[in-house]
C-alpha cells in the first residue's frame, strides 16, 4: 500500500472472534449487523461490530479514505486522544487545547487532517462531498492559525491499513458494517457516542426491515 504496513493482525482476531459461526456466516453476520452489499469505497464508513474485541477497533467508527489495488487505508474518526494541538505544533499561532484523533495503531508518528473545504486546496485530496484529507504540514499548520473549530479541522495521528481483499474478507464475517459516509458523520458534535448511536440506528434499520417482511 504505497509502503503503508497493512494492519496483519486484524483478520486473524476476527477469524477467531466469529470462528463459532456457521457455514452460513457471511449471509448471517450480514443480517444481524445490517451489512450493506455494495463495493467499498473512499469515503464509506465502517462500523465495528458489538463482537469485534480487537482494541485496536473495538467500537470504532471508520473513514475510508484510500481503496484501490495496493489495499485500504481508513481514519479512526470517533477516538479523540489526549495530546492537544498546542503541543504538536507549539510554534503555530492561535494551537488551541482540541486534542488530535487517534487514527489507527499503523504511524502514530504521522499526522493527517481532514478539512471542510468550500474549494478544493493544493495537497488535499477530496474524499466526500467538502471532506477533503492532507498531510501537508504546511496546509495543516495554516489550518490552525486560521483558527477553525473541530466542526471543519481535525488532525489524526496515526491509520488504519488492510492489505488488498482483506478488509472484504472481515466485512464478509461481519466484523464491520458499511455504509455511506457523510460530513455530518464526520465531523460529529459528540464522537464519543457516534458508535454507540451509529449501531443503535442500524439495528432499528434491521427490525424495520424484518417488520415490513414479515408484514409482507
Amino acid at each position: 500500500m504505497r509502503g503503508r504496513p497493512p494492519v496483519l493482525g486484524v483478520l486473524a482476531v476476527v477469524i477467531l472472534c466469529f470462528a463459532g459461526l456457521p457455514a452460513r456466516a457471511g449471509s448471517l453476520a450480514a443480517a444481524q449487523y445490517g451489512l450493506q452489499q455494495q463495493q467499498v469505497s473512499v469515503g464509506n464508513i465502517l462500523i465495528a461490530s458489538e463482537k469485534l474485541a480487537d482494541p485496536n477497533f473495538a467500537q470504532s467508527v471508520i473513514l475510508i479514505v484510500e481503496y484501490n489495488e495496493h489495499g485500504t487505508v481508513g481514519l479512526i474518526i470517533n477516538r479523540r486522544g489526549e495530546i492537544p494541538l498546542s503541543r504538536i505544533f507549539p510554534k503555530a499561532k492561535h494551537a488551541n487545547s482540541d486534542s488530535a484523533y487517534m487514527g489507527g495503531p499503523v504511524g502514530i508518528t504521522a499526522g493527517q487532517a481532514l478539512l471542510r473545504l468550500s474549494e478544493k486546496a493544493e495537497q488535499a485530496t477530496r474524499i466526500l462531498a467538502d471532506v477533503y484529507l492532507t498531510g501537508a504540514k504546511e496546509l495543516i499548520e495554516k489550518s490552525i492559525t486560521s483558527g477553525l473549530d473541530p466542526s471543519k479541522f481535525r488532525l489524526y495521528l496515526g491509520y488504519a491499513g488492510w492489505a488488498p481483499g482483506q478488509l472484504e474478507a472481515e466485512i464478509q464475517l461481519g466484523a464491520w458494517s458499511v455504509r455511506n459516509g457523510t460530513p455530518k458523520i464526520v465531523f460529529d458534535g459528540d464522537p464519543d457516542s457516534l458508535w454507540s448511536r451509529l449501531t443503535h440506528e442500524a439495528h432499528m434499520q434491521i427490525a424495520s426491515a424484518a417488520g415490513i417482511s414479515h408484514a409482507q
